[in-house]
């Protein structure tokens, strides 16, 4: 009735799509950062969407199983097995009781998602289960796992569970995915568009033109809070500045030295850093994905662009799902 984390991997912790409207209470938002992977994921063993997936980054962990489970995992640039068989990103798998699942990661390995048919027994908060390790609650304990840590799964499977598990008996997977290349729309580019804010204002054009022609590096100081980029210093005017401002995920401040920092799931409510621009909402989960060492380029948008392309995401969304859908309804008729 559960999984047994015998490494623990960096940083690995549970989230589903975060807990909001609190962020006036200096509550985080957390949850997953790649929130399509996280999405993928739960789709592909039949589960609600907002069920929480663990989110394993750059240094996997090795999980074994102690009955046997649906699994699917999402994320980039990975390898994994068992003792019988190697497991690939992006479909449905049936692992069996003593199953050890384990990693080989690449430099280009970033944030890996694991769903389990059902989903996990997980401590809830402010109607999420994510971990918010500001104030150790949600989630498992409220922490990243370690070595040991034995997490219960909630087993309430669904007619399309069970199925999957009379399907996969033999096989112990689907023949059928999500195609990598299908992704390529969301995660190939190293292009993010940013949309101007108020503290935008506080910089010269010439400045925030210099911005954009610039290739930026992820820095190793990249965690769930924000991403800290290495390139060219941007100048910031610090005088007369309010103290606090409102920030969100995706807002791209400047340091004292000049040095831009991109905003995550996990960061304060209130910052007192100029703001460049806010990176579109679109292009967070391929942010997400971006390992130590990624290039960076920004170009601006205006509002009209932006929610242009936003249709064109949801739209390519919505045929992704369907896609899954149309598979699993496929896999229920066998």
């Amino acid at each position: 009735m559960s999984i047994i984390i015998e490494n623990s991997g960096l940083f690995s912790s549970f989230h589903d799509f975060g807990r909001h409207g609190y962020e006036h209470n200096g509550v985080i938002p957390s949850g997953a950062l790649d929130s399509l992977s996280h999405e993928i994921a739960n789709r592909l063993v039949a589960n609600d969407k907002n069920e929480a997936t663990l989110e394993m980054t750059h240094k996997m962990p090795t999980i074994r199983f102690t009955e046997p489970t649906l699994i699917a995992l999402a994320g980039g640039n990975f390898k994994a097995e068992t003792q019988t068989m190697k497991v690939f990103p992006y479909k449905l798998y049936l692992m069996k009781k003593d199953d050890v699942l384990k990693f080989e990661e690449t430099n280009r390995t970033s944030r890996v998602y694991l769903a389990v048919g059902g989903g996990f027994n997980l401590e809830e908060w402010l109607g999420s289960t994510s971990t918010d390790f500001n104030v150790k609650l949600g989630g498992f304990e409220g922490r990243q796992l370690q070595n040991g840590d034995e997490i219960e799964m909630k087993r309430l499977y669904s007619e399309r569970h069970q199925k999957l598990f009379e399907n996969l008996a033999e096989s112990r997977q689907t023949d059928w995915g999500v195609d990598g290349y299908a992704l390529s729309f969301n995660y190939m580019s190293d292009v993010f568009h940013v949309i101007k804010n108020k503290g935008s204002e506080d910089f010269k054009e010439n400045v925030l033109q210099r911005f954009t022609t610039h290739n930026y590096k992820v820095t190793s100081k990249a965690n769930r809070m924000g991403m800290v980029l290495e390139g060219e210093k941007v100048k910031a005017y610090y005088d007369d500045m309010p103290a606090h401002q409102s920030v969100k995920r995706g807002t791209i401040q400047v340091k004292r030295d000049g040095t831009p920092i991109i905003l995550l799931n996990d960061h304060y409510t209130l910052g007192s850093y100029p703001q460049i621009g806010t990176i579109a909402s679109y292009h967070l989960t391929k942010l997400a994905q971006k390992p130590t060492g990624s290039k960076l380029k920004f170009q601006f948008i205006d509002i009209e662009t932006a929610e242009k392309n936003l249709i064109k995401y949801s739209n390519w969304l919505n045929q992704l799902f369907h896609g899954i859908e149309y598979r699993m309804q496929l896999e229920m008729l066998k």
